[in-house]
């Protein structure tokens, strides 16, 4: 209940934070929304899953790239629901790809298509896996952000690695037998890395 009253029904987002901040939505929700769909499968009230829906289009529309990367934080004016503002957030620029936020991305989409079965959000996922995917180095552990202007030195982000192969895993057993393998791959070739 907390969650859905944070729903904005003009914008058709779920806003992240308090105070003044009341048109900003960060793509990390796409994880949260999970539980709205949980809510409804336990009470029957389809408010939660309409909520959860809505908040995915918006995050497919506003988030998402053509390229598959997704931004951090986009602000949209809370009255009349349009998007007026994108910030760097945890990404190193607006226009920059934050790893764990991509990762959140893939993986919320996934959980989305998993819950509602509507083609959009799988492909939505399978979009942001390949750039996710394309975008690993050769041992397949994250940098912090893939569209930094260098890479020496920069952290290494190992959480962004495990949601994106959990969500790898999820779009897995979406897909058709013949498309599994790039997905399975690369849930692998990420955990292999980790574990080794």
């Amino acid at each position: 209940n907390y969650l859905a009253g944070r729903f904005n029904p003009v914008g058709r987002f779920i806003r992240a934070w308090n105070g003044d901040m009341t048109g900003w939505a960060i793509i990390d929700c796409m994880m949260n929304i999970s539980l709205l769909f949980w809510a409804h499968q336990m009470t029957g009230d389809p408010r939660y899953k309409h909520i959860a829906m809505m908040h995915a289009d918006t995050a497919a529309a506003h988030f998402i790239r053509p390229d598959g990367s997704a931004k951090h934080i986009v602000c949209f004016d809370p009255d009349t629901g349009e998007a007026v503002e994108v910030l760097g957030g945890q990404g190193c620029a607006p226009d920059s790809a934050w790893s764990r936020g991509n990762a959140w991305a893939l993986h919320g989409f996934a959980n989305t298509y998993r819950y509602t079965g509507e083609t959009r959000y799988l492909e939505t996922a399978k979009r942001i896996a390949h750039f996710f995917l394309a975008s690993l180095p050769e041992d397949c552990v994250p940098y912090w952000d893939f569209r930094l202007p260098t890479r020496e030195g920069e952290p290494r982000d190992s959480s962004a690695g495990a949601i994106a192969a959990s969500g790898l895993l999820e779009i897995a057993a979406a897909v058709p037998e013949y498309e599994k393998r790039v997905y399975l791959d690369g849930a692998c070739g990420i955990l292999r890395s980790f574990t080794e």
